[in-house]
């Protein structure tokens, strides 16, 4: 394994012995959560003013040298993305879509003006972090390795202006079900808080976009939800669940909710793909009115949707089994997981795992 080259900008805001990974005999693969694990090492590279990226470099797992005067600090200038690595029933490693969790990274980038990473290092950074902890990939069926590409404005600034320099590190690690996997979920339809604004930054992987779902969030679990599905600004079309895309099937169709302000998702772009293409499953790709989903007002004669899920590379596919809306509960379809979900997820699964064939080209082994 390569370790920092001499005069790497990265290498220099790492601290080292500040952190100490997780201990391999202390990872329980069975009851794996998503939850912190420190992995042994982590890549990263910083781009100056000009904005280009020196060579990726691979250094042991430390804390950031960050000044306060930070921009990421007191602007939030940060986006981050989220993908897995996944051993197949072949033994061999897959990497799924990583290209176009770059391309979403870049298009964020120039949004809250911080410097692209070019799609080659972008994928050199993410490779290089996987291999370099391969120990912590979880077995097959037992989970995951998560890798968190983070981009974020390091540069000094007190206007609230752009960092004239970008980190972009790139951490691993294990992980398994965000949710329960695939067993039924319910959500608590969210009228007093809205996770983006319509013109916002809603579909751009910002840091930004979260903390706010916080306080909503916690008030849902306490009552018992596994989470919330968030309305547009008039309260009248579905945006996202929590951290996930929204989906229902309905007579044999696939409803996706699509909006301004809903996160571009890579999963959501993979089942309906699947969906379309190798389930033969209409798919509406629209806004999706919340009074469709819960078979209410002009749907009233059609009942609520006869299965919904969230999907995301956090949570794969959750269905979705009950939602609560002002008070009421709405039982979707029987309260269990659909075929059209099962299947969904089963196509998708096998073809992380090498299960399937990828007839998509998403898939990229790391040897």
């Amino acid at each position: 394994m390569n370790e920092a080259r001499d005069g790497s900008l990265f290498e220099s805001i790492v601290i080292p012995g500040s952190m100490e990974p997780t201990p391999l005999s202390s990872i329980d693969w069975a009851t794996l959560g998503f939850s912190v694990t420190v992995t042994p090492y982590m890549v990263g590279s910083v781009a100056g003013a000009d904005g280009a990226f020196e060579a990726p470099a691979t250094v042991r797992t430390g804390a950031l040298r960050i000044p306060p005067q930070a921009c990421v600090l007191n602007y939030g200038q940060a986006l981050f993305e989220g993908q897995k690595a996944r051993l197949g029933v072949d033994g061999k490693l897959r990497l799924f879509r990583s290209g176009d969790n770059a391309r979403r990274m870049a298009s964020g980038a120039e949004r809250l003006m911080l410097a692209v990473p070019p799609e080659e290092l972008y994928l050199e950074a993410v490779r290089a972090a996987v291999k370099a902890n391969v120990d912590y990939v979880p077995p097959l069926g037992k989970g995951s390795l998560y890798i968190r590409p983070l981009l974020a404005g390091v540069g000094m600034t007190l206007a609230p202006a752009p960092a004239d320099a970008t980190l972009l590190v790139v951490y691993v690690q294990p992980v398994g079900a965000y949710f329960k996997g695939l067993s039924c979920i319910a959500v608590k339809v969210e009228d007093a808080y809205q996770r983006a604004a319509a013109r916002g930054t809603g579909w751009v992987k910002a840091a930004g976009n979260y903390a706010p779902c916080f306080y909503p969030a916690k008030k849902a679990k306490a009552e018992g939800f596994a989470d919330l599905l968030f309305l547009d600004h008039q309260g009248r079309h579905v945006e996202e669940v929590g951290a996930a895309n929204f989906a229902m099937v309905k007579d044999g169709a696939l409803y996706v909710a699509d909006s301004p302000s809903i996160l571009r998702g890579i999963t959501r772009d993979s089942v309906m793909r699947v969906a379309r293409e190798s389930l033969g499953l209409e798919v509406v790709f629209a806004p999706l009115e919340l009074d469709r989903v819960l078979g209410l007002g002009a749907y009233e004669s059609a009942g609520p949707a006869d299965e919904a899920f969230c999907m995301g590379t956090a949570a794969v596919i959750s269905p979705i089994g009950s939602m609560r809306w002002k008070e009421r509960d709405y039982a979707i379809g029987d309260g269990g997981v659909g075929s059209a979900t099962a299947a969904i997820f089963d196509a998708i699964d096998g073809i992380q795992t090498g299960r399937l064939p990828d007839p998509f080209g998403w898939t990229t082994i790391v040897e």
